[in-house]
């Protein structure tokens, strides 16, 4: 990846404290800003605040507001609809849930069998 995304922001909407700084020191790697939420709804206030993000990293299990209900809130809204979204999940879905979330994300990872090269692969691919 070259150095014209230097600076360039990424969401990461994660409950789980050590996966975000995880995924930030990752990102960083890459050359690229991590903006942590804790929750669906820190997601939207980064969203609709001056931040310019151009990937979201979301997690679909989360208390207050779910990864589901703030994928669907992107959505619906014209200014955040075509930010690239990474879903990431803990639990094995059945397939109609895993065909649901690859039709509304662009990329689906499994935290139980994470690989970092897949996802800096999943990540530059998106960007």
């Amino acid at each position: 990846m070259g150095t014209e995304f230097t600076g360039s922001k990424v969401l990461i909407c994660d409950d789980d404290d050590l996966l975000r700084d995880f995924y930030s020191r990752v990102l960083k790697t890459q050359g690229l800003d991590a903006v942590p939420a804790n929750n669906g709804d820190e997601a939207i206030e980064v969203l609709n605040g001056d931040e310019h993000i151009i990937l979201a990293i979301v997690d679909l299990l989360m208390p207050v507001r779910t990864g589901w209900e703030l994928i669907e809130y992107m959505k619906a809204d014209d200014k955040l609809k075509d930010i690239p979204i990474v879903a990431i999940t803990g639990l094995a879905t059945s397939f109609d849930e895993f065909e649901r979330v690859k039709e509304a994300c662009n990329a689906v990872l499994h935290k139980g069998d994470f690989d970092l090269e897949q996802f800096t692969s999943v990540i530059n691919s998106l960007i």
